[in-house]
């Protein structure tokens, strides 16, 4: 999947990081590499904090994300990739800024195009939750569990959904 979506942000990286006079030329792969990572950190970050993250990230893959520039897993995603810009390679705080809101929402757009691209097999949605999963690298039946118990040990008004639920109504589980 890395591999995948590093070559997605490269297909798309021309005028925002290649072609871009703050972002030295020396600096470009390592530009992209933060770029993807940039991705992958704030999914992955969605799928592990339960609630409703794993339908946004789902959302999103699935297209139905609506304005991507507006959405605000992606506004988290241009946040963190405009900071490694401005940190990394000392680029200003409003082009930082303009070249991840011009990369980032192009590339995700892609993304989901590809992943609901049944002759594309390139993304999967499982895979790609696989990517971003748990701590062995594969989203399963515990990561969805844990969606909804906050990954904790079930303790009463623990995280997750049913946490939520429980301290919202003052039940036990």
């Amino acid at each position: 999947m890395l591999e995948n979506l590093l070559q997605l942000v490269t297909q798309n990286a021309g005028d925002a990081i290649t072609n871009n006079p703050q972002i030295p030329n020396e600096h470009n792969e390592a530009a992209v590499q933060d770029a993807s990572s940039s991705i992958m950190d704030v999914l992955g970050s969605h799928l592990s904090s339960g609630g409703g993250g794993l339908s946004g990230v789902l959302s999103l893959l699935k297209g139905g994300g609506g304005d991507l520039a507006n959405n605000p897993i992606v506004s988290q995603i241009i946040q963190q990739f405009s900071g490694k810009l401005q940190n990394n390679y000392g680029v200003d705080g409003a082009a930082a800024q303009s070249t991840a809101t011009s990369l980032i929402p192009q590339v995700l757009g892609q993304l989901a195009n590809k992943t609901n691209d049944a002759g594309d097999s390139s993304f999967d949605i499982q895979s790609i939750l696989g990517s971003l999963g748990g701590a062995d690298g594969k989203f399963d039946m515990s990561d969805a569990l844990n969606l909804f118990h906050g990954g904790g040990d079930g303790a009463e008004g623990g995280g997750g959904i049913l946490g939520k639920l429980t301290s919202l109504f003052g039940g036990s589980k």
